[in-house]
This record gives structure tokens, C-alpha cells and sequence, in this order.
């Protein structure tokens, strides 16, 4: 996070666009609760006794009142809508039953669908689902927009920022440009920008220095909107009635753009929020190295294989084993105890030594257990949150992959053999 001087220069681009750029409008339809969003991020969750519902925990950013219509959202999993039945709200020094409640702690009762089991680190909020992307309606983001809220109270937790990484690699972000020359709205009602158009691109600087900047040059970053509400608040941006014309632009786009070029240090998310997130690139660059990122954004040439269809190859022998002692491998394994601890859909974690051995090459290999019905969608936030987790902690090994139990009968049979030595976490 940062603060930023709101001082904006322009990065002129030219570029020779071969297809169309989705565009959005100053006069773009607003959503209909622009002004009375809210979102809760789900710090603790308990079931109702009777079963009938279940209470959730949380910072409350916004006002939120007791009635709401409301959508749950969960990293790798669908929308869930339910409504608020009643609300105890942090008062000063004690909580109280209320009718509403504004940027405080909170906990709710939800009529949750049955069986849906909410985690920690769930968004609720009364901001609607955008199925698809579209340059007529609000670009809207309502899980990311959230989720960042809590970068200060949770920046220190790894699960939180996997799920950071997750939202943000899924996200289309709105971004205000210069042109040149006016683009030209076509038979679809979208703007096309002519070939010859000079781009100008926004930059802020940050106050803070980022990771990879040089000594001798500020951190400058590109900034991105999860929302029209976000980018409105960047007050003296259209001056004498002038129309602002912004770009949408994946996650995928931003990286690219920032990898071209040594001008930006990162990424600042809604930098004029009460929130703002600025994230550099070797934190970008960290996202985009993990295999589930890969598994789903890379070029088909350049994915890794899916972990759940992972096999062993025919005629190739590989050597299962138990990690040698030392405090690396301590370390690590008291992160994945502490991980399966905090996470109840996690039934067992087992940590091993994997080698090929024509190669030598040694790998290590993490084997997850999860509900039978659970989808790959549900398993890569887990997978993505245990990276971040094992990150700061592994230094001589260089490479962990992933299995999910029930796969692989080659490495459940050495697990079962070994279950004292390689079974670090079990439910």
C-alpha cells in the first residue's frame, strides 16, 4: 500500500492496435448501488445450532443493514446469494443487536443454501456478479474491490494474499487513456481506435520506494479501477467537462504491458479508495510463476500439467521418499501443519521426496486432501495460498509440486507405507 501524489504524467505509447479495444465511457451506465455498496471480509465462521443458517465474522467497510440482499464470493467457486437476518455490530467497547451498521466489526446471520460452507477470507457484498465483460455496462469487480479493504489488517497473512492472487489474475480493470485521435464507435456499439492513434497511459507516483526500483528513479506506477465508483474518487482527473475515455484491460494485458518496459514499478488498485493496494512487479511476477496461474493463463505450449491429472510416465521410474531433516524442511513442514489446522476443508497434508531417477533431479512434492466432490477450481486457491506460505521458508529447495490424494496410486501407496514420516496434517 502507498499513498500517492496526485500529480499524473503521461506516458505516450504508440502502438499499432490490430483489433479492437473495448472501451468505456464517462457516460457508461452506473450499477444501481453505486453509492450504498458495502463488503464484508469473513474473518471467522460458526453454524447455527438448529442448523438453520450460519453466522459469520468480519470488517465491515460501508453500511450494511439487517434485510439485505447479498452474494457471497469465494476464490475458485460460484456466486452465492443468501440475505442478512440480523447483525451484531462492534459499539466502542461492546457489541449490540442492530437494524445497520457502518465500518466496524461485525458478525451476521446468513440463510446460507444448504451445503454451502463459507471460509475464511469470503467477500460478501451487495454488489452483483459480472458474468462477462462488456464496454456498454459497468466494469465491476466485487470480489477483488473487497477483498483489498483488508491489505492492513490481514497484509501479514500468506492465505490472504493467495487470495489477493487470485482476484487479481481474474480481474478486468478500467484505466483512463489519451488519445490523439477520437475512436470510431462501430456497428456493435463498441469503440474501435484507429491504428495510427497515439495512447497516452496515466502514471502516479508512489511515496513509498517499491521493490525493484533504482535507487535513483521514483516508483512509478500504473493505475487501475475495479469499479467506476473507484476511478470517479481520482478528483481534477476530467477538467471543463471533459470526457474521459478509459481502456479495459485483464490482468494479463497490465502484466505484458509492465514486462515491455522498465517505466512502471507496479500497479497501484484503486489508489484513491480509502484502501489504495500498490503491489510491485516482483510481486506480480510471483502470481504469475505459480502453477496454477500457468495451469490456466500460460500459452497451452508453456503450461505445466494440471496437478489433478498428474502420472507418472511409463518407463520412467520415480523414487518416492522422506524429505531429508533439517531446518528447511521444519520449517515447511510446520507450515502446512499450521495451513491444515486453519482450513477444515483440508482433510490431510503429506510432504515428500520425489526423484526421477535417470535424471537425478530432485523435486518436492506436497499431497493434498480434499473433499471427494471437490472441483479443480476449489482446490488451486489452497494451492496458491500454500506457495505463499512456503515461499519465505524454502531455500535450498527450489522446486515443490502438488498431488491431490485419490489421483495417484503410486505416491498414495508410499504415503500409506510411510504415513508416520510423511504425513504431516491429517483432520
Amino acid at each position: 500500500m502507498g499513498l500517492f501524489d496526485k500529480k499524473k504524467k503521461e506516458k505516450k505509447v504508440e502502438e499499432n492496435l490490430e483489433k479492437e479495444i473495448k472501451l468505456e465511457d464517462s457516460d457508461v451506465t452506473e450499477s444501481l448501488n453505486t453509492k450504498e455498496r458495502f463488503t464484508v471480509i469473513v474473518d471467522n465462521v460458526t453454524t447455527m445450532l438448529d442448523g438453520n443458517g450460519s453466522i459469520v465474522s468480519g470488517q465491515l467497510f460501508g453500511k450494511l443493514k439487517k434485510g439485505d440482499n447479498v452474494y457471497v464470493y469465494q476464490a475458485g467457486m460460484d456466486t452465492t446469494e443468501c440475505q442478512v437476518q440480523a447483525v451484531e455490530a462492534q459499539l466502542e467497547d461492546k457489541t449490540s443487536i442492530v437494524d445497520e451498521a457502518e465500518d466496524t466489526g461485525v458478525s451476521l446471520q446468513l440463510n446460507l443454501p444448504e451445503g454451502v460452507v463459507l471460509r475464511k477470507f469470503a467477500v460478501i457484498t451487495n454488489v452483483k456478479p459480472q458474468e462477462k465483460v462488456d464496454p456498454k455496462v459497468s466494469i465491476e469487480n466485487p470480489a477483488l474491490a473487497g477483498i483489498i479493504n483488508g491489505m492492513i489488517k490481514y497484509g501479514k497473512d500468506n492465505a490472504f494474499h493467495g487470495t489477493v492472487a487470485y482476484y487479481l489474475s481474474h480481474a478486468h480493470f478500467i484505466t483512463p487513456i489519451k488519445m490523439d485521435i477520437e475512436p470510431e464507435v462501430n456497428e456493435k456499439g463498441v469503440a474501435v481506435i484507429k491504428k495510427e492513434t497515439k495512447i497516452g497511459f496515466y502514471m502516479l507516483k508512489s511515496q513509498i520506494k517499491l521493490e525493484g526500483t533504482a535507487e535513483d528513479k521514483d516508483s512509478m506506477v500504473m493505475p487501475l479501477f475495479t469499479d467506476w465508483e473507484s476511478l470517479r474518487r481520482w478528483k481534477g482527473l476530467a477538467k471543463d467537462g471533459q470526457r474521459i475515455h478509459t481502456q479495459i484491460l485483464s490482468f494479463q494485458d497490465v502484466y505484458r504491458m509492465l514486462k515491455r518496459g522498465n517505466a512502471y514499478a507496479g500497479i497501484a488498485v484503486n489508489p484513491f479508495n480509502k484502501v489504495p493496494c500498490t503491489l510491485p512487479i516482483p510481486y506480480l511476477d510471483t502470481i504469475t510463476n505459480t502453477p496454477g496461474y500457468k495451469n490456466e493463463f500460460a500459452p497451452a505450449e508453456n503450461k505445466e500439467g494440471h496437478i489433478t491429472e498428474e502420472k507418472i510416465p511409463a518407463g520412467k521410474r520415480i523414487l518416492l521418499g522422506v524429505p531429508k531433516e533439517s531446518e528447511e524442511t521444519s520449517e515447511i513442514r510446520a507450515k502446512l501443519l499450521d495451513y491444515g489446522r486453519a482450513h477444515d476443508d483440508i482433510y490431510s497434508i503429506s510432504f515428500l521426496t520425489k526423484v526421477e531417477e535417470d535424471t537425478k533431479i530432485v523435486r518436492h512434492l506436497v499431497v493434498l486432501e480434499f473433499p471427494q466432490e471437490y472441483t479443480p477450481e476449489e482446490m488451486k486457491p489452497h494451492m496458491e495460498a500454500i506457495y505463499q506460505e512456503l515461499v519465505p521458508v524454502a531455500k535450498e529447495i527450489k522446486q515443490i509440486e502438488y498431488a491431490v490424494k485419490g489421483r495417484v496410486k503410486a505416491i498414495d501407496d508410499v504415503v500409506a507405507q510411510h504415513a508416520l514420516q510423511m504425513v504431516v496434517y491429517t483432520k
